[in-house]
């Protein structure tokens, strides 16, 4: 059977020219290119337009989106720029007000540490003074105890007092004779 087919094929072939060799029928063909024409027209008329219409609207929507989000990118952009400026802005003046505080405390120091050396001078030198008023004080007295001493060891020594003249006179030659 397998040889025959081509045989077949031929004899069948051979018999129908032209459009018959299609096997077509005519009349249904002119009908569904009809329908097929109405159909289209149809379509490009109605369907075809809204169709178009909705692909432009997307396309349109996708396009401004795009740009919006470029818009965005550029806004965020420059708001992480004008962050990092003021970061930056805020950093210099810290260090800034640091570095004042820093001067004026070492100010506040420095005059704290004037202040408490002149108020030690002065201190030392009243000390010094009240000092040498205690020193001259207990120098007088230790004068007028000295010489009370050596008046009477002088009476002592020579059995009969002397006028004040001339204790006086011998207490200031033994004074002078300690004081070497």
């Amino acid at each position: 059977m397998a040889i025959n087919l081509p045989i077949r094929f031929a004899q069948e072939s051979s018999s129908d020219s032209g459009i018959g060799a299609f096997h077509l029928n005519i009349k249904s063909f002119i009908f569904q290119l009809i329908t097929f024409v109405l159909l289209l027209l149809i379509l490009r008329r109605w369907v075809l337009p809204k169709l178009v219409a909705t692909i432009d609207a997307r396309r349109e929507t996708l396009e401004k989106s795009l740009e919006q989000a470029k818009q965005t990118e550029e806004t965020l952009a420059k708001a992480e720029t004008k962050a990092e400026d003021i970061l930056t802005k805020a950093r210099v003046q810290a260090d800034e007000s640091l570095a004042e505080a820093k001067k004026a405390a070492a100010s506040h120091i420095a005059d704290a540490e004037a202040k408490a050396a002149e108020r030690a001078s002065l201190i030392i030198k009243d000390a010094e003074a009240s000092l040498s008023e205690e020193r001259e004080k207990l120098s007088q007295e230790l004068r007028k105890e000295l010489a009370v001493l050596v008046a009477d060891a002088t009476e002592k020594i020579i059995d009969e007092k002397l006028d004040p003249k001339q204790d006086m006179s011998l207490i200031e030659r033994a004074l002078r004779g300690v004081a070497r």
